[in-house]
């Protein structure tokens, strides 16, 4: 009939399109690749990228507050979270959190020392995510699960973890508006910055926080040039401003 013909040529339209997106979609994705393999796609950390980095280096990984990482700021870490969850030496939990450190500033440490003094600059710091973003670029692949704007470095990976256990005080496997302005308060943020923020992140406590958004949210705010993602307020700022 006149309608099975139609139908027939609608689908037919509807594959060859499929086809043509695809083969769009895939010329895309090499066109960019390629591109940054001859350096003709920026693969630079933008201003505003440079200042959420910087931040997180400054607040929450450089505790000692002089200018530069080393294992005394993660040995400090290590004793915050564990003194803050009532974790005696000699437990499951401080011997697995010293372990949990000790891994992630070694590899840290092996991305981001450049000259091997034992020490990690805001500077090296920054070349380090540089160095990130144009390896995830030429090392994309169509077949990926994770595309390349979303990889996070191993370490990251287990300090996220570590961070969302950090937060959630009472081991239920969500964050509460309550946890997260007690744990930034710990780090300087306000506590009306922190409540703020956290209704951000939580579309006003209409989304469950729980790890793999808060890892969503993190990937946001360590990979994206997005500044209206709302991983950007994950620690408790509000504005990266120019000042």
């Amino acid at each position: 009939s006149a309608r099975n013909v139609r139908k027939k040529k609608y689908q037919e339209e509807q594959k060859q399109g499929g086809i043509f997106r695809n083969l769009l979609d895939s010329l895309r994705f090499r066109g960019k690749k390629m591109g940054a393999v001859l350096g003709l796609v920026d693969t630079k950390l933008t201003p505003f990228q440079k200042k959420k980095l910087l931040h997180e280096f400054t607040v929450f990984f450089d505790l000692n507050k002089d200018g530069k990482l080393e294992w005394k700021d993660f040995d400090m870490a290590r004793e915050k979270i564990c003194e803050m969850s009532g974790w005696k030496p000699g437990t499951d939990k401080f011997i697995q959190t010293h372990e949990l450190f000790v891994t992630i500033w070694r590899k840290l440490q092996d991305e981001g020392d450049e000259n091997n003094d034992g020490l990690i600059t805001a500077e090296e710091w920054l070349r380090m995510w540089q160095k990130f973003n144009e390896q995830c670029l030429k090392q994309a692949s169509k077949a990926d699960e994770v595309s390349y704007e979303r990889k996070l470095p191993d370490w990251l990976e287990k300090y996220i973890r570590y961070k969302f256990d950090l937060f959630d005080r009472t081991g239920d496997g969500y964050l509460d508006c309550d946890e997260f302005e007690y744990v930034l308060g710990d780090f300087g943020v306000p506590a009306r910055d922190a409540r703020s923020a956290f209704l951000m992140i939580s579309q006003n406590n209409e989304k469950k926080v729980d790890f793999e958004y808060y890892k969503d949210l993190c990937t946001d705010y360590f990979r994206s040039n997005d500044p209206s993602a709302l991983g950007n307020f994950i620690t408790g700022k509000l504005v990266f401003s120019d000042k």
